[in-house]
């Protein structure tokens, strides 16, 4: 009998292995596919259609709706065994172009299981709940927010301060999708954001930042009550005019995306 120790990481392992320590290359991931399709192909599947529906959406071109539903129906069925080797560890998880790259949890505990999550599943978006002033320092202080692509902060009460010690953190400048929904944040802040974003947060392609106590972002108005989700008008903050006109269009502030309705996928840019 052969010891356990002889055997050899099968192509798939490594290509796994490569997925945890690069999250962002979809091209492993679509080898992964290819590696694992005789012994798993709804999943092989799954990893091409999410792929391909969320980077078509990117592109800004139509997405299959064929695909879109399959992926679905497949992302529906598979999302309780893609998540297992994180069950324990976070509040929730969804799987994404694949694998379960998104989850949620408390900021202590993301402090505490981090690592461990990362060494499971390829995380690339992350939602932190019951963040006070006392612990934005810290999140802000770990190197884990380095692999994010997105970062949810939404109805944790951080404040100006908080925003400060956040924008002061050298791990963000890969962030492209910012959740700071109803964190009581003050004209201040705002001004703090306009100042500090263009230049900590290069690649930002999009900022959640309703129900705050000031307004950033391009918003929509008066929405059809009948027609469906998209605004009458939308409005430019006037701190969003300086800042476009100091630093040149930056995605953020697109106002197209008020017109859509204000919201994008933390997967979808």
């Amino acid at each position: 009998m052969s010891d356990a120790s002889d055997a050899r990481p099968t192509v798939s392992d490594t290509l796994y292995a490569a997925i945890l320590a690069n999250p962002d290359d979809m091209d492993l991931r679509l080898r992964y596919a290819d590696a694992i399709e005789p012994t798993d192909p709804d999943h092989a599947e799954l990893i091409r259609a999410e792929i391909a529906c969320d980077l078509a959406v990117v592109a800004g071109t139509p997405v299959d709706p064929e695909l879109s539903d399959r992926a679905a129906a497949l992302s529906h069925r598979l999302t309780p065994r893609l998540g297992a080797p994180v069950a324990g560890l976070v509040t929730n998880w969804l799987v994404r172009r694949g694998f379960a790259e998104f989850v949620k949890l408390p900021g202590a505990d993301f402090l505490d299981r981090g690592a461990e999550i990362y060494r499971r599943v390829p995380v690339r978006h992350v939602w932190l709940t019951h963040v006070d002033p006392d612990l934005i320092g810290p999140i802000a202080a770990s190197p884990l927010l380095a692999r994010l692509t997105s970062l949810g902060l939404n109805n944790n009460p951080i404040g100006d301060d908080g925003l400060r010690t956040l924008l002061a953190s050298p791990y963000l400048r890969q962030l492209r999708w910012l959740g700071l929904v109803n964190c009581g944040i003050t004209p201040v802040g705002a001004e703090l954001f306009a100042e500090l974003a263009p230049r900590v947060l290069p690649d930002l392609r999009f900022v959640y930042f309703a129900r705050n106590r000031a307004k950033l972002v391009p918003y929509g108005a008066g929405f059809d009550a009948v027609g469906g989700q998209d605004p009458i008008d939308v409005y430019v903050p006037e701190i969003a005019e300086r800042i476009t006109a100091e630093h040149g269009p930056l995605p953020w502030l697109d106002p197209d995306i008020a017109w859509r309705g204000g919201y994008v996928d933390f997967g979808q840019v």
